[in-house]
């Protein structure tokens, strides 16, 4: 089941509450801020802010300072999770093969892109060896063309951040358990055997 967010917590923001039964208490704001493999992250409590306000306030102030000294987040990105098994050096863009029956191989460069919250638009370019640089350039150019439209919907990067912040979690159907088969009742053994005893003494009993 997946946990609900505070609503207190904001882009870049978490909000962390302790159990009330909990050995230590954290009550306060965290900023979180990742960027090219390092996250950034800084803890603002409540007892030493003043209460609730005073530390999403100085949380506020820390997390904008720090993405104003911070290089802008590519739009590629936002729209795209970076894959480490990517060897195209773009992200987005992937290289595939296929090899049919007679043995004869084909060469693909695979363009995937977001081009709007929940739909992903996907493309495949065949190349040689001597058309492979003008092929990737063409993908490229492609996959930035539909990034380019998305950013002019959404109102940029900043838009789309915000979308994404303030996106409702899916709800799952609740899946319905099955009722437990309930064995059936067997008689103890002790009791069974005393029966085969009883049984056995009658019968001795009539052949006499």
């Amino acid at each position: 089941m997946r946990r609900r967010s505070n609503p207190l917590s904001e882009r870049n923001i978490k909000r962390i509450d302790t159990r009330p039964d909990a050995a230590k208490q954290t009550h306060g704001f965290q900023v979180c801020i990742s960027r090219e493999g390092s996250l950034h992250t800084k803890h603002f409590s409540d007892s030493l802010h003043g209460g609730v306000k005073g530390s999403l306030k100085a949380a506020r102030a820390y997390r904008d300072a720090m993405l104003a000294e911070m290089p802008p987040l590519e739009a590629s990105r936002i729209a795209h999770t970076p894959n480490k098994k990517n060897k195209s050096g773009h992200v987005g863009i992937s290289y595939r093969k296929y090899k049919s029956a007679k043995g004869k191989v084909t060469r693909l460069i695979a363009v995937s892109v977001r081009a709007e919250k929940g739909r992903t638009v996907s493309k495949v370019y065949r190349y040689t060896k001597e058309t492979h640089d003008a092929v990737l350039q063409e993908a490229i150019a492609f996959r930035e063309k539909m990034l380019l439209e998305r950013l002019k919907r959404e109102g940029g990067v900043a838009g789309i951040l915000k979308a994404v912040a303030k996106s409702p979690p899916v709800k799952r159907p609740a899946v319905k358990k099955r009722a437990a088969k309930i064995p059936r009742n067997r008689a103890p053994a002790k009791k069974a055997q005393a029966k085969s005893a009883a049984r056995k003494k009658a019968k001795a009993t009539r052949s006499r």
